[in-house]
C-alpha cells in the first residue's frame, strides 16, 4: 500500500513519521523542503507531487493548518480531486468546518473517489506518542478499511457518523478547550497579582474541581518553563474558535463566552503573540496588564 501524508508539520511529520515507523511506504509533501528532508531522514520518501501522488497513492492523508488550504489542495486546480483516480481514499486531519468537509467529499464521490474528515486531538504529544484522538466520519465501509491506519495514529479513535459529523465534534472541543485556556491564562495572571506561587496554585487546584488538562498541560509544560514556542499556536485556536462561533451563528446557537474568547485571541494575535503556544494568552495578559500598571 503507498500513503501520502500532506502537511509536515508540528502534527504531521510525527504522525507522518509513525506510519514509516508501522511498515508503511509513505511519500510525504510540503511547502518546506526543509520538512521533507526531515521526513526523508526519519525513513520517508519524497520526490512526487500531489499531482502525482493523487493518480499513484492508494491513501492520501492531509493536515493542513488553515482550511483555504485544505480547500485548494482537494477542490483547487490541479488538486488532489481533479486529478485523483477512482478507487483512491482520502482521509483530512485538518480542523476545517463541516461544510467543508461535506463540500469535498460530494465532489470526491463524483469522481468514484472516498473522503472522509478526521480531525484530531492530543497535541504534537499525543501525535509523537501516537496517543491521538481521532473523530472520524464518513462512510463506515471507508472507516473500516482505514482504521489500521487510525490505528498507527492514535490510542481513541471514534466514528463519529456521516461526513462532517466529526469535525463538528472537534469544534465543540476546541470551544471548551478556548475557554478552559482563557480561565486558566487568568487564573494564573490573578495569582500572580494576589502574591501566590503558581506552582502551589496548580498543586492544589489539581486536587480540585478546578483541574483540566488544558490548565495542567498550559502551567507545566509552558507557563511553568517560561517556554511558548508553540505545540499548538495561539493563532491556530483563533481560528479554530472563529469556525466554532461561524458554526454557532448559522444555527442560532449564542455561545457569549465562546464568543468572547475568540475576540480576545484575535486581539492577542494582533498584538504579536498569535505565533506563541495557545498558551500564550497567559503571557498576553500578563503584558497587558503591566502595560496599564505603568
Amino acid at each position: 500500500m503507498k500513503l501520502a501524508f500532506i502537511g509536515l508539520g508540528n502534527m504531521g511529520m510525527p504522525m507522518a513519521t509513525n506510519l514509516v515507523k508501522a511498515g508503511y511506504e509513505v511519500y510525504g509533501v510540503n511547502r518546506s523542503k526543509e520538512k521533507e528532508e526531515t521526513f526523508v531522514q526519519n525513513g520517508g520518501k519524497t520526490g512526487l507531487t500531489t499531482q502525482q501522488l493523487a493518480t499513484q497513492a492508494d491513501v492520501i492523508m492531509t493536515c493542513l493548518p488553515m482550511p483555504a488550504d485544505v480547500d485548494k489542495m482537494y477542490l483547487g486546480q490541479n488538486g488532489i480531486i481533479e486529478n485523483g483516480r477512482k478507487g483512491l481514499t482520502l482521509i483530512d486531519f485538518s480542523t476545517i468546518s463541516p461544510d467543508l468537509a461535506k463540500k469535498i467529499a460530494k465532489a470526491a464521490s463524483e469522481k468514484e473517489i472516498d473522503f472522509i474528515d478526521a480531525p484530531v486531538s492530543g497535541g504534537n504529544v499525543g501525535a509523537q506518542q501516537a496517543a491521538l484522538s481521532i473523530m472520524v466520519s464518513g462512510e463506515k465501509e471507508v472507516f473500516d478499511r482505514v482504521l489500521p491506519l487510525m490505528e498507527k495514529l492514535g490510542k481513541n479513535i471514534y466514528h463519529v457518523g456521516e461526513v462532517g459529523s466529526g469535525t463538528v465534534v472537534k469544534l465543540l472541543n476546541q470551544l471548551m478547550v478556548g475557554i478552559h485556556t482563557q480561565a486558566a491564562s487568568e487564573a494564573m495572571l490573578l495569582a500572580d497579582k494576589m502574591g501566590l506561587s503558581k506552582d502551589t496554585m496548580h498543586q492544589i487546584l489539581s486536587e480540585s474541581f478546578a483541574q483540566s488538562r488544558i490548565y495542567d498541560r498550559h502551567f507545566t509544560l509552558f507557563v511553568q518553563q517560561e517556554n511558548f514556542q508553540p505545540g499548538f499556536a495561539l493563532s491556530l485556536l483563533h481560528k479554530d474558535m472563529a469556525l466554532v462561533k461561524k458554526m454557532a451563528e448559522e444555527h442560532g446557537a449564542v455561545i457569549p463566552v465562546g464568543a468572547q474568547v475568540e475576540q480576545l485571541l484575535g486581539n492577542a494575535k494582533s498584538e504579536g503573540f498569535g505565533e506563541l503556544d495557545m498558551s500564550g494568552m497567559y503571557k498576553y495578559l500578563k503584558v497587558n496588564t503591566e502595560q496599564s500598571d505603568s
